[in-house]
């Protein structure tokens, strides 16, 4: 993790553990909160500065969605999100839907896409109120 001349951090290092850990998309103070159990003296600060850093060298990922929160997701394979209007919850969708709109925005269009990246937003028909 010493990319882009940035030395090693224990604090980065457990940061990095907790979002890769969890399928949740958490925020930062999610985040800061669960490292508080390995690390007591870490500060609120701490964890945004290394989750953007860890999101500006590409190890996580920074989402935005509708409701203007940060989110950060440890899976950085290509992948959509399905996010739940009723829950807030965010969940991982396939790949597989990129390829078939980028054949069919090519064929319609001729531009030739090079990544998609979709966020749907509903309702989950196994979700409670």
């Amino acid at each position: 993790m010493e990319k882009a001349g940035q030395r090693y951090s224990r604090q980065r290092e457990e940061i990095l553990k907790i979002v890769r850990a969890t399928k949740t998309h958490p925020t930062a103070d999610w985040v800061y909160e669960q490292s508080r159990h390995k690390i007591p003296s870490i500060s609120l600060g701490t964890v945004y500065r290394n989750l953007n850093l860890l999101a500006d060298e590409g190890i996580i990922r920074r989402l935005v969605f509708e409701d203007g929160k940060v989110r950060f997701d440890g899976n950085v394979d290509e992948h959509h999100h399905f996010v739940s209007t009723k829950t807030g919850k965010i969940y991982d969708i396939d790949k597989k839907y990129s390829q078939e709109l980028i054949d069919k925005l090519y064929q319609d269009t001729g531009f030739k896409a090079t990544v998609c990246k979709i966020e749907f937003f509903g309702e989950v028909d196994s979700e409670e109120a």
